[in-house]
């Protein structure tokens, strides 16, 4: 018999915990067991030996089940089976691809040439779910809709002749899963009428403890036409290699509220960009609340976090390798706002600067900006690389256009070459909290 448990809501009884906690004593009486933990479209499979290994915390909000913790107003289920959802899946086998679409969803269609995909969704009331799988050397796949999604990558390996292999045209909310276990692979061809070669049109929200690797031969390695957020529960990131931006957030209006990137979790390591590790353009900011963001900027020109507006670091260790010339390797146009969280840097390029408050006057971005909040974050940079000839700029750890402002947290600048600089404010500092050395 199948077997299920529905949790109770937060700040239910314990009554719920022990039944659930009974339910897996009788399941585990003889051998190990596999337990679902139900999300929506999305579960996680945990084997677990003794119902001792699922504890709930005490107010009864979330459940811990083996190693993993979930919010319980987040699960819908518990199940000792395998969950079967109505999914659109799409397996690749090197130069075909075969797509099923199950009869009970209707308003889909759907077309293949080789391993090339496009479906075609007029659904505007349902949340379909599409399955990828599978690798093609010569593949791709466009969806276009005008309503919600969820992806599920499942391993799958895509390298496209004729321009973006993941191309999604919905301007709504993408939801994508990297499977847990999974390594997916991403690369465009070198020319294209897509901007990034792991693209979507509208909001993008990545999870999963997967793998996803993307390089981009065209223009951007990742690209969402508005926001871009990574959740808490994320796995890993590679940017292996873009023409242009590591990862773009806009796509070319400006006054967009929606042109945001923000990090709540996960790995993520770009290098080898041909201009900016992460751009949130069209009056973009960035937020990092969380994760590992590990940026390698050898590039000439470039930035590392470059947002049209303002730059929020709440928490994270954010690691920066700089070693081509002039590049900035944290550059917003308005106002920065360091509260928590790590940053370390290597700044060896000749010109280059570790932070880059800047005060701009341009028609496409957030004007008369220029200032730095240091009210948490400790700062370790490494300031060694010379002056840039073609302009004579100086190699600056901290350049702040306008104000600078710490209130708390430590900051160290080394600086081991006499052209260079630890730290260059144009208007007025004020320290009432934390540390700043400059060696």
């Amino acid at each position: 018999m199948k077997r299920t448990f529905t949790l109770p809501p937060i700040g239910g009884s314990r009554r719920g915990a022990a039944l659930l906690a009974a339910l897996l004593a009788a399941a585990t009486t003889y051998a190990q067991v596999d337990v679902y933990v139900c999300e929506g479209y999305d579960y996680e499979k945990i084997s677990i030996e003794s119902y001792t290994e699922v504890q709930f915390s005490a107010d009864q909000s979330a459940v811990t089940i083996g190693s993993e913790t979930f919010d319980v107003s987040d699960v819908d289920s518990i199940l000792f089976h395998e969950p079967q959802y109505n999914a659109i899946t799409v397996t690749w086998s090197g130069s075909s691809a075969t797509v099923n679409v199950p009869a009970t969803i209707s308003g889909v269609t759907y077309s293949t040439s080789g391993a090339y995909v496009t479906i075609t969704s007029t659904n505007t009331t349902d949340e379909l779910l599409y399955v990828l799988s599978g690798s093609s050397t010569k593949g791709g796949i466009q969806i276009n809709g005008s309503y919600k999604m969820r992806i599920h990558l499942d391993g799958v390996s895509l390298t496209s002749l004729k321009g973006s292999p993941f191309d999604i045209e919905c301007g709504k909310r993408i939801e994508v899963k990297l499977m847990k276990g999974t390594e997916n692979s991403f690369v465009d061809a070198s020319t294209s009428s897509v901007k990034g070669a792991f693209y979507t049109k509208g909001h993008m929200e990545i999870k999963g403890k997967g793998t996803l690797n993307v390089t981009g031969n065209y223009k951007h390695a990742i690209c969402a036409g508005e926001y871009l957020q990574l959740k808490p529960s994320t796995g890993t990131i590679n940017i292996l290699a873009a023409a242009s931006d590591g990862i773009h957030c806009g796509d070319g209006e400006q006054n967009s509220e929606h042109s945001y990137f923000i990090m709540d979790g996960g790995t993520l390591n770009i290098a080898s960009v041909g201009s900016d590790a992460i751009d949130a353009d069209d009056y973009g900011s960035i937020i990092i609340n969380d994760g590992a963001l590990n940026l390698s900027l050898s590039q000439t020109d470039g930035c590392g976090l470059k947002a049209d507006s303002c730059i929020y670091l709440n928490g994270g260790d954010l690691s920066l390798n700089v070693t081509g010339s002039i590049n900035q390797a944290i550059r917003y146009n308005y106002n920065g706002y360091f509260d928590g969280g790590t940053i370390t840097g290597t700044i060896s390029g000749a010109g280059s600067k570790g932070f880059k408050a800047k005060n701009t006057t341009s028609s496409s971005t957030v004007n008369n900006g220029g200032d730095a909040y240091f009210r948490g974050t400790d700062i370790t940079l490494a300031v060694s690389g010379g002056t840039y000839t073609a302009d004579s700029s100086k190699c600056i750890g901290i350049r702040i256009d306008k104000d600078l402002y710490q209130t708390a947290g430590d900051i160290v600048v080394t600086v081991t070459n006499s052209a260079a600089e630890g730290i260059d404010v144009k208007g007025t500092t004020s320290r009432t909290g934390g540390t700043c050395t400059v060696k």
